[in-house]
This record gives structure tokens, sequence and C-alpha cells, in this order.
């Protein structure tokens, strides 16, 4: 079964929806706040008044002949909504001032057993009959004429209320509303370059590699997004462009050694090699050939190893000691070519004893491989003056560079005079480049035509050395 692709949620919309969310939260909390400290006024202001039609009713009825002005004094006090009822010791039940009501409402359904005489604290209870309001009830003790029942309807503070409740509906979702609308607008403003972004790294995706992303205010997060993958993009592009260049520097070079071999082969099948001093000399050629691609192999694979994981386990190396034991094996591989060393005791950097002898041999090899024979040639090896930096100097007296080829004598595979070539596989300084970045340091090249050329790598010293 093929399951379709989900298409990716938007950043803008789970945006604006989580703003919504926090916002209605807050306007609904603000709203029941301000309905309940509203509900809670209105109910005290007609317990107040409750209290005090309570305490003049009672006052009236413990006066003789009260009957005959009861209903002028509740009137008096605009009580002309209230529910008065008398409940005598006997037990018999007398509304008072029954005309100041209108007939139609409905009464409060009177708890069973009343609430106690006297308590100061109403209680609310609902109509006798549905579609009644809500009562605000009291009762009171008349000495000498019984309890005193005193009941408010709540049905203007429960219009208040409703009317209070509209308003924050609407006040709360036209709240919404503006900004929910105010936060796509300003979204889809500020997500704009970031779409524009994405869709730029689809299109590199898909293998547009002349793309870059389209820019934006570098002051914003969105500006800084954008100016890191255009440096990241550059930065991938730069390091294709040398894979391809290094993958067909390298074909080229294996190219002529593994040609070499097939003639030879191919002599021999012909059956072109009958005597026997032209298969020896077959055979040696074939052999030198494969030592050439082996030297290649091993240069390629020290590259691979240094571009893949520079840092290697790492001790305390003794750079004197290891200048000392290249320069004994290279006056043994041309005993012809003067070679001196002068070297300072104690110049111990933190790096790979096997990695640093690669460099100094290398850099022996360019001034046998680039040189005519019997040019003399130093290496030397000592302390910065600021002592943080040990100092391997490899310099010769042959023909020198020309200027135009010392800024890509580091490339791999780049040769500044084929003429002088040697055997060279255009990878020595390159090596030595890759060691010594690996190790913190740099490489300083410098020549003159005519004057020889000079090579300094530049390692910094261990901390407990200096």
């Amino acid at each position: 079964m093929t399951v379709g692709r989900r298409r990716p949620r938007s950043l803008r919309g789970r945006l604006v929806l989580t703003l919504l969310a926090t916002a209605a939260v807050a306007l609904v909390a603000l709203d029941a706040v301000v309905y309940g400290a509203l509900r809670g006024y209105l109910t005290a202001d007609a317990d107040v008044t409750l209290r005090a039609v309570r305490g003049r009713v009672a006052h009236q009825l413990a006066e003789p002949g009260a009957d005959a002005r009861l209903g002028n004094d509740v009137r008096l006090l605009g009580a002309s909504e209230f529910y008065l009822q008398l409940r005598r010791p006997d037990g018999t039940v007398r509304e008072l001032v029954p005309r100041l009501r209108d007939p139609a409402d409905a009464a409060p359904e009177l708890p069973k057993p009343l609430p106690k005489a006297g308590r100061g604290t109403p209680v609310t209870v609902g109509p006798a009959r549905p579609g009644g309001p809500d009562y605000r009830l009291l009762t009171a003790r008349v000495p000498g004429r019984g309890t005193l029942i005193v009941a408010t309807p709540l049905d203007q503070v429960r219009g208040t209320l409703r009317r209070l409740l509209l308003i924050e509906c609407a006040a709360t979702g036209g709240a919404l509303i503006l900004l929910a609308g105010g936060g796509l607008w300003i979204l889809r403003r500020g997500l704009r370059p970031l779409e524009a972004m994405a869709a730029d790294a689809d299109a590199i995706a898909a293998g547009d590699r002349t793309g870059r992303v389209a820019p934006a205010d570098a002051d914003t997060e969105v500006g800084r997004l954008g100016l890191a993958l255009n440096t990241m993009l550059a930065g991938q592009r730069a390091a294709q462009d040398r894979l391809r260049r290094f993958v067909a520097d390298a074909s080229h070079e294996l190219r002529t050694p593994l040609t070499a071999v097939l003639g030879y082969a191919d002599l021999h099948h012909q059956g072109v090699l009958a005597l026997p001093a032209q298969r020896d000399s077959a055979m040696h050629g074939i052999t030198t050939e494969a030592l050439r691609m082996r030297r290649l192999v091993d240069d390629l694979l020290l590259l691979a190893r240094l571009d893949a994981v520079p840092a290697r386990a790492r001790d305390d190396a003794d750079l004197a000691a290891i200048a000392r034991d290249a320069v004994s094996a290279a006056r043994v591989v041309a005993p012809g070519s003067p070679l001196t060393v002068a070297v300072e005791p104690g110049v111990v950097v933190r790096g790979d004893a096997e990695q640093l002898r690669r460099v100094v041999d290398n850099l022996l090899a360019n001034v046998r491989n680039h040189t005519p024979d019997g040019t003399p040639a130093r290496v030397a090896v000592r302390r910065a003056d600021d002592g943080g930096e040990a100092l391997l100097t490899v310099e010769d007296t042959g023909p020198g560079i020309a200027a135009e080829a010392l800024p890509r004598v580091c490339d791999r595979f780049y040769r500044a005079s084929p003429a002088h070539s040697g055997e060279g596989s255009g990878l020595g300084l390159a090596i030595v480049a890759a060691v010594a970045e690996a190790h913190g340091g740099t490489v300083e090249v410098t020549s003159r035509p005519g004057e020889g050329t000079r090579v300094r790598v530049r390692l910094p010293v261990t901390a407990h050395h200096r």
C-alpha cells in the first residue's frame, strides 16, 4: 500500500494558533475575573439593601399598630419588589403588603428548615415555580410576632450579568479576530524571507548547484540564517570543486604509470621481449611504475586521513630529534648533496611523530627532486623569539620558484616547473601543509628565482615546554 506524503504543517499557522490559544486563555481568564467581581459587587449591594429592609420591617412590626402603616413605610424604602412574610408562633402565615408585588411574579421557594433567624449572611434560593428569578433571603425574629422572612429577587443582577457576558463574548471574539488578522499579516511579512529561503533550498536540493538563498536583513535572525546558509553552500561548492579537481588530478597521475605497465604487458603478449635483457628491462620498468603508483596511493591515503580525521592520538614529539633522523636518512639516499643541520635541543611539540617525520622527509625530497645534483641544503629547528612556536626551516640554494607560482605551491598535484618536476607527484608540499594545519601550525614558502627556496613550518610548542 502506497502511503501519500503528508503536507508539511505551516509554521505560520502553528504560530497563529499558538498566539490565539494563549490570547484566548488570557482573555477568558480576564472575563471570568471581571464577571466574578461584578457579580460579587451586585450581590453584596443587594445584600446591603436586604439587611436594611429586614431591620426596618422587623422594627416596625415590633411597634404597636404596625399593620396600618407597614405598606407606606415599605414604599418609602423603595422595596416594592421585596417578598415579605411573617410566620406567627401559632403556625399561621401572613403575607405582608402583598399588593406591593406583582401577583404574576413567582415567590421564592422557602428552604426547609428556614435559615436561622437573625443570621447576618443571606442565602440564595430558587423560585417556587419554573421561570421565576432566584432570590436572596434573610430571616429575623420579631419578639411577640414571630419570624420575619425577607427576600429580594435577583433578576436585575442576573440581567446585568447577562449583558456583561454578551459584551465580554463580543469583545473577546472581536479581539481574537483582530489578533488573528494582525498576527497573520505580521507573520506573513516576517516569514516571507524564510519561505523564500525554503524555496531556494528546495531548488538547491533538486540539483541547482549555482543557487543561493535569498538575502535578508543581516540584523534579524532570518537574515543571519540566510548568511550562514550562503556561507555553508559556498563552502560546500568549493569543497566539491576541490574534490572533483583532486579526483581528476589523481586519475591523471595514475594514468601514466598504468599506461606504462600495460605497455610492458602488451609487449610481452606480442612476443617482442624475446631476449632476457629485454625482459629484465621490462620487469624493471614495471617495478618502477608500480613503486611510483604505490607512493602516489600512499600520499592520497594520507591526505584523505588528514581531511577526514586530522586529530590523531598525540604525544610530546622532539622536533629536533625528528629533524636529525630525517637528515641522516637523506644523506644515505643522496650522499653527494651537501646537507647541514642546526637544531636547538629541547624543542618539543604536541603531535604525531610519524606525520612530523613525513613533513621533514617531504621537504628534503623536494630539494632532491627540484634542484640540480649537489645543491647544498640546510635544515634548522629552533624556538621562535616569543617561545610559543617551534620553527622548522628547510632551505636550499637551487634555481628557486617563480613569483607567480608561489601562491599555489601547496596545492595538490601542482608542479611549479614541469621541467624540474622529477619523479614527484605534486603532493609533497600539500602533505606538509595538511600535516601542519592538523597540528595547529602554518607553512611559509619564500623564494626568488636563482636564489633558492626556503620553507618554514611553524608549530605550537607544548605548554609545559615553553
